[in-house]
Protein backbone atom coordinates (compact mmCIF):
# COMPACT_ATOMS: atom_id res chain seq x y z
CA UNK A 1 0.00 0.00 0.00
CA UNK A 2 2.78 2.58 0.67
CA UNK A 3 4.51 2.35 -2.68
CA UNK A 4 1.01 2.97 -4.10
CA UNK A 5 0.03 6.05 -1.62
CA UNK A 6 0.49 9.63 -2.62
CA UNK A 7 -0.36 12.43 -0.10
CA UNK A 8 -1.85 15.28 -1.97
CA UNK A 9 -1.41 19.00 -0.08
CA UNK A 10 -3.38 21.95 -1.85
CA UNK A 11 -5.94 24.23 -0.82
CA UNK A 12 -9.43 23.16 0.06
CA UNK A 13 -11.98 25.84 -1.58
CA UNK A 14 -14.32 26.21 -4.39
CA UNK A 15 -12.37 27.90 -6.81
CA UNK A 16 -9.88 25.43 -6.32
CA UNK A 17 -11.80 22.43 -7.21
CA UNK A 18 -11.25 21.81 -10.57
CA UNK A 19 -8.05 21.67 -10.44
CA UNK A 20 -7.93 19.42 -7.25
CA UNK A 21 -10.37 16.82 -9.24
CA UNK A 22 -7.95 16.98 -11.68
CA UNK A 23 -4.86 15.60 -9.79
CA UNK A 24 -7.09 13.31 -7.79
CA UNK A 25 -7.96 12.08 -10.69
CA UNK A 26 -4.85 11.79 -12.62
CA UNK A 27 -3.25 10.00 -9.21
CA UNK A 28 -5.94 6.92 -9.32
CA UNK A 29 -5.76 6.82 -13.66
CA UNK A 30 -1.98 6.52 -13.06
CA UNK A 31 -2.34 3.28 -10.88
CA UNK A 32 -2.02 5.08 -7.69
CA UNK A 33 -4.09 6.47 -4.33
CA UNK A 34 -4.18 9.52 -3.55
CA UNK A 35 -4.56 10.19 0.56
CA UNK A 36 -5.97 13.46 1.75
CA UNK A 37 -6.69 15.08 4.85
CA UNK A 38 -10.63 14.79 4.01
CA UNK A 39 -10.94 10.99 3.37
CA UNK A 40 -11.91 10.64 7.47
CA UNK A 41 -13.53 13.07 9.66
CA UNK A 42 -13.80 12.93 12.82
CA UNK A 43 -12.50 13.51 16.27
CA UNK A 44 -10.49 10.61 16.73
CA UNK A 45 -7.52 12.55 16.00
CA UNK A 46 -5.93 16.07 15.43
CA UNK A 47 -5.42 17.23 12.07
CA UNK A 48 -1.96 17.49 12.63
CA UNK A 49 -1.77 13.71 13.76
CA UNK A 50 -3.70 12.78 10.59
CA UNK A 51 -1.69 14.85 7.88
CA UNK A 52 1.68 13.36 10.02
CA UNK A 53 0.13 9.90 9.65
CA UNK A 54 -1.12 10.08 5.65
CA UNK A 55 2.76 11.25 5.19
CA UNK A 56 4.27 8.49 6.73
CA UNK A 57 2.02 5.95 5.21
CA UNK A 58 2.44 7.55 1.91
CA UNK A 59 5.80 7.16 -0.65
CA UNK A 60 4.78 10.42 -2.46
CA UNK A 61 3.34 13.66 -2.26
CA UNK A 62 2.21 16.44 -3.92
CA UNK A 63 1.94 20.20 -2.61
CA UNK A 64 0.91 22.99 -4.31
CA UNK A 65 1.90 26.12 -2.53
CA UNK A 66 -0.62 28.49 -5.37
CA UNK A 67 -2.28 30.20 -2.46
CA UNK A 68 0.79 31.69 -0.42
CA UNK A 69 -0.45 34.99 -1.32
CA UNK A 70 -2.60 37.68 0.18
CA UNK A 71 -5.99 38.81 -1.34
CA UNK A 72 -8.08 41.23 -0.56
CA UNK A 73 -10.43 39.30 0.80
CA UNK A 74 -7.61 37.44 2.93
CA UNK A 75 -4.81 39.63 4.06
CA UNK A 76 -2.46 36.73 5.31
CA UNK A 77 -1.29 34.49 3.36
CA UNK A 78 -2.63 30.71 4.18
CA UNK A 79 0.92 28.86 5.42
CA UNK A 80 -0.69 25.44 5.70
CA UNK A 81 0.19 24.12 2.63
CA UNK A 82 4.09 25.17 2.87
CA UNK A 83 3.68 23.84 6.69
CA UNK A 84 2.29 20.31 5.10
CA UNK A 85 5.53 20.37 2.62
CA UNK A 86 8.04 20.71 5.33
CA UNK A 87 6.45 17.80 6.83
CA UNK A 88 6.96 15.76 3.98
CA UNK A 89 10.66 17.15 3.70
CA UNK A 90 11.29 16.22 6.68
CA UNK A 91 10.22 12.78 6.15
CA UNK A 92 12.20 12.31 3.62
CA UNK A 93 15.60 14.21 5.10
CA UNK A 94 15.08 12.42 8.50
CA UNK A 95 13.34 9.11 7.70
CA UNK A 96 14.73 5.36 6.92
CA UNK A 97 13.49 5.40 3.59
CA UNK A 98 14.89 8.45 2.27
CA UNK A 99 15.56 6.38 -1.10
CA UNK A 100 12.09 5.54 -1.72
CA UNK A 101 10.16 9.33 -1.36
CA UNK A 102 9.59 11.74 -3.75
CA UNK A 103 7.12 14.84 -3.86
CA UNK A 104 6.24 16.97 -6.64
CA UNK A 105 5.90 20.73 -5.91
CA UNK A 106 2.75 22.74 -7.58
CA UNK A 107 2.85 26.59 -8.19
CA UNK A 108 0.74 28.46 -9.94
CA UNK A 109 2.99 30.51 -11.61
CA UNK A 110 6.56 30.21 -12.79
CA UNK A 111 9.33 30.84 -9.90
CA UNK A 112 6.64 31.36 -7.25
CA UNK A 113 8.13 29.44 -5.29
CA UNK A 114 11.32 31.11 -5.03
CA UNK A 115 10.10 33.86 -3.48
CA UNK A 116 7.46 32.11 -1.01
CA UNK A 117 9.64 28.98 -0.47
CA UNK A 118 13.18 29.91 -1.41
CA UNK A 119 14.33 27.12 1.05
CA UNK A 120 13.42 24.75 -1.27
CA UNK A 121 15.77 26.22 -4.16
CA UNK A 122 16.99 23.55 -6.51
CA UNK A 123 13.87 22.06 -6.38
CA UNK A 124 11.74 21.58 -9.34
CA UNK A 125 8.49 22.86 -9.27
CA UNK A 126 5.81 22.94 -12.08
CA UNK A 127 3.54 25.78 -12.53
CA UNK A 128 -0.25 24.80 -13.44
CA UNK A 129 -1.70 28.56 -13.94
CA UNK A 130 -4.29 27.70 -12.08
CA UNK A 131 -5.41 25.31 -14.85
CA UNK A 132 -6.55 21.88 -14.44
CA UNK A 133 -5.17 20.31 -17.71
CA UNK A 134 -1.79 21.66 -17.01
CA UNK A 135 -1.88 20.45 -13.26
CA UNK A 136 -3.08 17.57 -14.34
CA UNK A 137 -0.42 17.08 -16.89
CA UNK A 138 2.02 18.23 -14.10
CA UNK A 139 0.93 15.14 -11.95
CA UNK A 140 0.92 12.51 -14.75
CA UNK A 141 4.67 13.42 -16.19
CA UNK A 142 5.85 13.26 -12.22
CA UNK A 143 4.28 9.48 -11.62
CA UNK A 144 4.71 8.38 -14.81
CA UNK A 145 8.85 7.70 -13.00
CA UNK A 146 7.46 6.36 -9.99
CA UNK A 147 5.46 3.51 -11.54
CA UNK A 148 5.55 -0.29 -10.21
CA UNK A 149 5.00 -3.37 -11.17
CA UNK A 150 5.59 -2.40 -15.19
CA UNK A 151 2.77 -0.34 -15.02
CA UNK A 152 2.95 2.48 -17.34
CA UNK A 153 0.59 5.37 -17.11
CA UNK A 154 -1.26 6.52 -20.76
CA UNK A 155 -0.69 9.72 -21.92
CA UNK A 156 -1.65 13.18 -20.52
CA UNK A 157 -4.17 13.89 -23.01
CA UNK A 158 -5.62 10.30 -22.72
CA UNK A 159 -6.04 10.96 -19.11
CA UNK A 160 -7.78 14.39 -19.37
CA UNK A 161 -9.67 13.05 -22.51
CA UNK A 162 -10.74 10.03 -19.71
CA UNK A 163 -11.89 13.17 -16.53
CA UNK A 164 -13.52 14.88 -19.12
CA UNK A 165 -16.12 12.20 -19.95
CA UNK A 166 -16.00 11.16 -16.40
CA UNK A 167 -17.31 14.59 -15.73
CA UNK A 168 -20.01 14.52 -18.67
CA UNK A 169 -21.40 11.74 -17.49
CA UNK A 170 -23.68 11.33 -14.69
CA UNK A 171 -22.09 9.03 -12.26
CA UNK A 172 -24.42 5.58 -12.13
CA UNK A 173 -22.88 4.82 -8.45
CA UNK A 174 -23.75 8.46 -7.44
CA UNK A 175 -27.29 7.88 -8.57
CA UNK A 176 -27.35 4.45 -6.14
CA UNK A 177 -26.29 6.61 -3.36
CA UNK A 178 -28.98 9.08 -3.87
CA UNK A 179 -26.12 11.79 -4.10
CA UNK A 180 -27.08 15.03 -6.32
CA UNK A 181 -24.92 15.89 -9.08
CA UNK A 182 -24.83 19.34 -7.00
CA UNK A 183 -23.91 17.53 -3.95
CA UNK A 184 -21.05 15.12 -5.25
CA UNK A 185 -19.43 18.45 -6.90
CA UNK A 186 -19.24 20.12 -3.73
CA UNK A 187 -16.11 20.36 -1.26
CA UNK A 188 -18.49 18.76 1.61
CA UNK A 189 -18.66 15.35 -0.53
CA UNK A 190 -15.48 15.23 -1.95
CA UNK A 191 -14.69 11.87 0.10
CA UNK A 192 -18.10 11.01 -1.48
CA UNK A 193 -16.37 12.03 -5.02
CA UNK A 194 -13.48 9.84 -4.70
CA UNK A 195 -15.25 6.90 -4.37
CA UNK A 196 -17.39 7.40 -7.42
CA UNK A 197 -14.17 8.43 -9.18
CA UNK A 198 -12.46 5.39 -8.20
CA UNK A 199 -15.43 2.84 -8.89
CA UNK A 200 -15.93 4.74 -12.50
CA UNK A 201 -11.81 4.08 -13.30
CA UNK A 202 -12.34 0.14 -12.25
CA UNK A 203 -15.57 0.11 -14.27
CA UNK A 204 -13.36 1.56 -17.03
CA UNK A 205 -10.42 -0.51 -17.04
CA UNK A 206 -12.88 -3.69 -17.03
CA UNK A 207 -14.11 -2.66 -20.09
CA UNK A 208 -11.24 -1.61 -21.75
Amino acid sequence: MFERCVFVNAPFDLEYLPILHAILFAIHDCGFIARIAVEDTGSKETRLDKIVRLITESRLSIHDISRVASTSASPLPRFNMPFECGLAFGAIRFGTITQARDFLLLVGEPFQDKRTLSDLAGQDSKPHENDPRLALKAVRSFLSAKTISGYRPRGAEAIWARHQSFKSEPPALSKVLEITRHEIESLEYLPDWINVMTSWLEVRSVEN
